[in-house]
């Protein structure tokens, strides 16, 4: 940000001033309105991958978007407390998170308005260079959008806000004895397992696959490898520094995430200071 404003400060008259600029103690630039705008977009660039999240119980305002950009089942705020009601809010809340996004990005947020599902049910923009995810839990709803402007890109997303659950009894139904032999030895049960459910519901989620392949994921905790069928090559994150367990899986090596929380005006920064990384199918 800091980039864009001294870009934007520094050019006059629509490029008319070219005086000597200073940036970063680098040297002297000769820059005109025109080299600022590739600077911005210089800056726009490097930073393809961002996610937002916010919960439902704070005030968002959907209404801003344009009508032709909300599909007709959104149109209309649901009432009461029940579990659709829940989902529908989630919905709507993604949905607002992703035209956040896109204008954060510097795209079109017109892709808003040509969202369409696959065979396999997965939401989906109509370019190959441009994907997004969405994962609710409880009221807490995250959105990651990827811009790739060399190849086709691939992301899935899982959150998970905990709940009192018998773990190693879920652990039995997908993960390998080697996988259930290490979860018994982790201090904190809860973090292990929603690492090996979150990354595994990331990778099968790039592709519009269910959870009902969960078991064909290999998940190697200790060497943080991740190998499917169902996902390309790439990195994944996981992280339990946010109000939920998240994972993030990209089909791209040297991810960098940009994290941005709603408190209820905007879509604020927010740094994450620990994480895993790992490598899927390499």
């Amino acid at each position: 940000m800091r980039l864009i404003l001294t870009a934007l400060l520094f050019c006059h008259s629509k490029g008319r001033d070219k005086r000597p600029l200073f940036f970063w103690g680098i040297g002297a630039w000769r820059i005109s309105f025109y080299n600022a705008i590739k600077v911005i977009c210089l800056f726009i660039i490097c930073m393809t991958t961002f996610i937002a999240y916010a919960n439902i119980q704070q005030p968002f305002p959907f209404d801003e978007i344009p009508r032709e950009l909300i599909p007709e089942n959104l149109h209309t705020e649901p009432q009461g407390n029940s579990r659709i009601t829940q989902r529908r809010q989630c919905r709507r809340l993604a949905h607002f998170l992703l035209w956040q996004l896109l204008k954060t990005a510097g795209t079109s947020t017109a892709l808003l308005g040509q969202i369409y599902r696959t065979q396999s049910g997965r939401p989906q923009f109509p370019v190959e260079n441009i994907d997004f995810n969405i994962s609710h839990s409880g009221d807490w709803v995250a959105v990651l959008l990827h811009i790739n402007e060399s190849e086709k890109t691939a992301v899935g997303i899982d959150v998970e806000f905990p709940k009192k659950r018998n773990f190693s009894a879920l652990m039995a139904h997908f993960a390998p004895q080697a996988e259930q032999d290490w979860f018994a030895k982790q201090p904190d049960e809860e973090q292990a397992f929603y690492r090996c459910w979150c990354l595994r519901e990331a990778v099968l989620k790039s592709q519009g696959v269910g959870i009902v392949k969960l078991s064909s994921v290999t998940h190697l905790p200790e060497q943080l490898q991740i190998f499917s069928d169902y996902c390309p090559k790439g990195e994944l994150i996981f992280t339990d520094e946010l109000p939920f367990y998240f994972a993030a899986f990209i089909n791209q090596s040297k991810i960098q995430l940009h994290f941005y929380q709603w408190d209820g005006k905007s879509l604020v920064e927010k740094n994450i200071q620990k994480s895993l990384i790992y490598q899927v199918n390499e």
